[in-house]
């Protein structure tokens, strides 16, 4: 144990950062500082390491590995818990569990530091959540951060949370499927734009919206009755003469033509009432607007005013969850089953439902209280504005807290409380409801992956269900602007955060076995760098491309990844080249065969999976992703080649000149479809260049066709 047989001499070392007070627990031996690279006279005892944060960077020591706990007695607190637990203040903060090897297994909050972490460590009246009773083994240190108040250590906790995921936290999935619709203010002309991801940088948020059909239905709302610019800003720029938009009535046309500005910062606030679902204030905005258009007799535009408060009432009635109150609020509902559950935000605007979004929660080792809390902190920290009512299922430890910091955030008051009846409780019994059919879903969803997995195991002879399989492809065209992609499947779930594609450098001709080669060659090299190393490796093609990812993984070493080839089956006259006739009318009962064929190193004969089974799905749809992936980094390769080639061939134009017709028309195709007069106004430019660009460029119908490898 460091520091002899009565374990370390531990000391309290203070540091002030922001007002907090950041304590570390340190054995009292002479170490040589790490961060700064000069002698302080003393070495790291062993077990030491260092902690880097934002704006400063600490030496942290624990026991060594192994030393935590009495050979003699083997489920006895080691001295170094007890020295730190006794020196933990009576104060608010925030607490960080680390492991042996320095990661950070929990954040908590707490008014009283002390308090709170001695209940982890009394084993008949202490903590009884699962993970507490795994700490025997894997806690390495404790630290902990003073506070000025515990409404300062609720946000700290989620600054940390996020900063170090820790295990035993929960966090929200950020699921790419929900969208938001944006309104920024950096432009005179503002629009809607759809994004992922909320940014603190002034703009409007609205949503999130839980599918892309929900959000293309609001943007033909707007773009019919509310008469926002929807072109990009390069097209704003660019824009020579009014757009279809215009023509149709959709569009004022900012881009060339005198518009109004109060007129269309109306319009922004209309939008921004109908996405915030603020009907009342909305519709009667709108009819006076309609009764004045009547009044001076402008009847065109009083039946625009008309259809659009006939197309809000519409969207509306669609919403079948309406309050006898125009009321704004969250409803936060939990569901789980051991570790695995399923947390439901529904929002409820000006009285009317306006969404819901289910987040799936794994990995469950904390009690409920403890859970959403983090879903609290996981929500309202991402930019979202919390309403003037948040309703939760059961009353948490530290609601008044909650009440504070989500207060402050919005900069009125915010209610936190449990529903007990009417309305609001009827609410929370349909977010529950709605809680209870996504985890059923996700349950079955589990149920199926597992079965899938199962079935790959056994038709291809694996030795393990492939939990984690990558999917490759090639795209090229003629071996120009050649790329590969990575796409993954992890416990029969495509992942869309582990999806990766290479550029591919070392081959300039029609070679896809080459291609995938370096690929396979350039994912391996790098080890766990890109995750961990896959179960199956699926590469889409015949047997040519699955010779050439074995003799890629072969040359490299790699012989704990299994192989597997996917191809669709090439036919004769209705007849399968690869095997029994997929034109073959099968009888009533018999599985019908799918035309994918599956190959393995050493097999001659092809896997052929029932279609429509949830074996086959899964690799249907990590070769489709894997190809989308590939031909979509493709084509901003040629895309960007293109361009360079188009422009800077052309004798007379150098990068300057090149840099100026790309300020002024945005792109390739804006320069092709200007004329030569706007091209000669430009600074450097005659009558005879700009003919020569016009003449120079290539048009569309004599572009290279897409095709992929």
């Amino acid at each position: 144990m460091v520091g002899g047989d009565h374990g370390p001499d531990w000391r309290r070392r203070p540091g002030a950062h922001g007002g907090r007070s950041d304590v570390r627990y340190e054995p009292a031996t002479q170490a040589r500082d790490p961060l700064q690279g000069s002698s302080r006279g003393v070495d790291l005892p062993v077990g030491a390491r260092v902690d880097r944060a934002p704006g400063r960077a600490r030496v942290v020591v624990a026991p060594a590995l192994g030393s935590s706990v009495s050979e003699e007695h083997p489920h006895s607190r080691p001295p170094w818990l007890d020295e730190a637990l006794a020196a933990a203040p009576d104060q608010p903060g925030c607490y960080r569990m680390l492991g042996r090897a320095g990661e950070v297994l929990y954040v908590g909050k707490a008014s009283s530091l002390r308090a709170r972490l001695r209940t982890y460590f009394q084993p008949k009246t202490g903590d009884t959540r699962f993970f507490v009773k795994l700490l025997d083994d894997v806690l390495g240190a404790l630290d902990w951060i003073v506070t000025h108040n515990p409404k300062e250590a609720l946000v700290l906790e989620n600054e940390l949370i996020k900063r170090h995921l820790p295990r035993f936290n929960v966090r929200l999935k950020d699921d790419k499927r929900y969208l938001s619709l944006r309104i920024g203010d950096e432009h005179p002309w503002p629009r809607v734009e759809v994004v992922r991801r909320r940014k603190k940088d002034g703009a409007r948020y609205f949503g999130p919206y839980d599918s892309a059909s929900s959000v293309r239905k609001t943007l033909r709302v707007l773009n019919r009755y509310f008469q926002l610019r929807t072109c990009t800003d390069t097209e704003f720029r660019n824009r020579s003469r009014p757009c279809l938009e215009h023509q149709i009535g959709r569009c004022p046309a900012p881009c060339v033509l005198e518009v109004d500005r109060g007129h269309y910062g109306e319009s922004l606030d209309d939008t921004a009432l109908f996405l915030e679902g603020r009907s009342g204030p909305l519709l009667g905005r709108i009819r006076e607007k309609m009764t004045s258009a009547s009044d001076a007799m402008d009847y065109e535009l009083a039946a625009h005013y008309r259809d659009q408060i006939a197309a809000i009432e519409r969207s509306l009635v669609s919403q079948h969850v309406h309050l006898r109150s125009a009321e704004d609020l969250d409803v936060l509902a939990l569901v789980r089953e051991g570790s695995t559950g399923v947390a439901v935000v529904m929002e409820v605007r000006g009285g009317v439902l306006m969404g819901s979004q289910s987040h799936p929660l794994d990995d469950l080792e904390t009690d409920d209280d403890a859970i959403l809390n983090d879903v609290l902190g996981a929500r309202y920290s991402t930019g979202i504005t919390p309403p003037p009512l948040v309703l939760v299922p059961f009353e948490l430890d530290e609601t008044e807290l909650w009440r504070e910091v989500l207060s402050e955030v919005r900069g009125a008051e915010v209610e936190v409380r449990v529903p007990s009846r009417g309305d609001k409780r009827r609410l929370m019994e349909l977010a529950l409801t709605n809680a209870s059919a996504a985890f059923r879903a996700r349950s079955e969803r589990s149920d199926e992956a597992t079965e899938a997995l199962e079935v790959l195991q056994r038709r291809l002879h694996l030795l393990a269900p492939p939990t984690r399989i990558e999917c490759y492809d090639i795209s090229n065209i003629q071996g120009t602007d050649p790329t590969a992609s990575m796409v993954v499947a992890t416990d029969g779930r495509i992942d869309k955060g582990a999806v990766r594609h290479f550029t591919i450098r070392g081959q300039d001709t029609p070679d896809d076995y080459a291609m995938m080669r370096e690929a396979l060659t350039r994912r391996f090299t790098r080890g766990e760098e890109l995750g961990p190393l896959p179960n199956l490796v699926l590469v889409d093609g015949g047997k040519g491309q699955l010779r050439a990812a074995e003799a890629a993984l072969e040359a490299l070493g790699v012989e704990e990844v299994e192989l597997a080839s996917i191809a669709k089956a090439r036919t004769i006259d209705g007849r399968d080249r690869l095997g029994p006739s997929a034109s073959a009318r099968p009888s009533s009962d018999a599985p019908v065969r799918s035309s994918e064929r599956l190959f393995r190193p050493g097999r001659k004969n092809p896997v052929v999976l029932r279609q429509g089974t949830p074996a086959l799905r899964l690799l249907e749809q990590l070769r489709d992703e894997a190809h989308r992936v590939a031909i979509t980094h493709h084509r901003k390769r040629r895309a960007r080649r293109t361009l360079k080639t188009g422009l800077g061939e052309i004798p007379g134009v150098g990068p300057a000149r090149q840099r100026a017709l790309l300020r002024a028309f945005g792109s390739l195709a804006g320069v092709r479809e200007a004329t030569a007069a706007q091209i000669a106004a430009l600074p450097g430019f005659s009558e005879t260049l700009a003919s020569r660009v016009l003449s120079s460029l290539p048009t569309r119908d004599t572009e290279a066709p897409e095709g992929t490898g």
